[in-house]
């Protein structure tokens, strides 16, 4: 992979695509449960850290904007050529992601089933030419279902058990 900076206008469109995901992080957070029959303070509310990150999110994507507009991003608009094979891991990525999101949540498995399926497919797919290189698929299977399953178990003790977050 050669190393190239981004142009002005790939900055202008990455900083609009951090800031409409900040803004639908701090949207989220603002409307999350407060937990205000537990109780629970202001500032140990579920939606106080995913908030303030959003918001963090927004400033940096700002000024990523404000630099790349400096820099003449609107007089270089050009969009570039893709090709989907360069990027097929963030294609893949983005399809897991959203299989994750839109089919395995609220599909009526329990959530760390869900994210045990979703992590062991992942990182399956993304060691997939190094196990197949090496000989070695079968154990990297196994690798990645006994990963997802800590994996998995962990994040709903955390969220659901730690922090007090319903997950679906």
């Amino acid at each position: 992979m050669e190393d190239q900076k981004p142009t002005p206008f790939a900055d202008l469109l990455s900083g609009c695509l951090w800031l409409a995901l900040a803004i639908s992080i701090v949207i989220g957070s603002w409307t999350m449960d407060r937990l205000e029959h537990l109780k629970v303070s202001t500032y140990t509310a579920p939606g106080v850290v995913p908030g303030l990150l959003g918001i963090a999110i927004a400033i940096m994507g700002i000024l990523l904007i404000v630099r790349s507009l400096r820099a003449g991003a609107l007089a270089q608009m050009q969009i570039p050529a893709l090709n989907p094979l360069e990027h097929w891991r963030l294609l893949t990525a983005l399809a897991l992601c959203l299989a994750f999101s839109l089919g395995l949540l609220g599909s009526g498995l329990p959530f760390w089933l869900a994210a045990a399926i979703f992590i062991a497919v992942f990182v399956f797919i993304f060691q997939f030419e190094d196990r197949k290189r090496a000989g070695t698929i079968l154990r990297g299977a196994a690798v990645a279902i006994v990963f997802a399953l800590i994996c998995g178990g962990t994040i709903h003790y955390i969220f659901q058990e730690l922090f007090l977050v319903r997950l679906p």
